[in-house]
């Protein structure tokens, strides 16, 4: 296999994982709401105060700060490395290896993507495909 092709494979396999994170981590943030929503209601209505329905605020307001952090740690590497594996880009390398970490984490199939990756990065094939910019750019295909 060519150096593009290994860079093709990654980048769509790190696209794919980022997909399934965010729509993991936005079907969970929705559901904290609804329970944070419903404990509001819930501790309102018991105690007969209007107010006490701000916790559950509080609580769906942390929530969407927790999942945005946890968007930002764990989707935005993988997103960044897919993208600019695939336009072909200097930091692409940088960007892929800690998507590379990331991914390994998860067993089985995040594992064998992530091995993949840390043993494609530190080839001498992809440091020379990634340091020479334009070089990467016209290897890449334009559709």
């Amino acid at each position: 296999m060519t150096v593009i092709e290994h860079s093709r494979i990654l980048a769509i396999g790190f696209g794919v994982f980022a997909a399934i994170f965010t729509f993991t981590i936005l079907l969970l943030m929705v559901v904290s709401l609804g329970v944070f929503a419903a404990l509001g209601i819930t501790f309102a209505n018991e105690t007969g105060n209007s107010q006490q329905a701000g916790i559950g605020i509080i609580g769906g307001v942390v929530a969407v700060i927790f999942y945005g952090l946890l968007a930002a740690i764990f989707v935005l590497p993988m997103a960044l490395a897919s993208w600019k594996m695939l336009k072909g880009r200097r930091n692409a390398r940088r960007w892929g290896i800690a998507a590379a970490i990331l991914v390994a984490t998860i067993f089985p199939l995040g594992t064998m993507l992530g091995v993949y990756g840390l043993w494609f990065f530190f080839s001498a094939e992809a440091r020379r495909f990634y340091l020479n910019e334009s070089k990467a750019i016209q290897a890449l295909p334009s559709h």
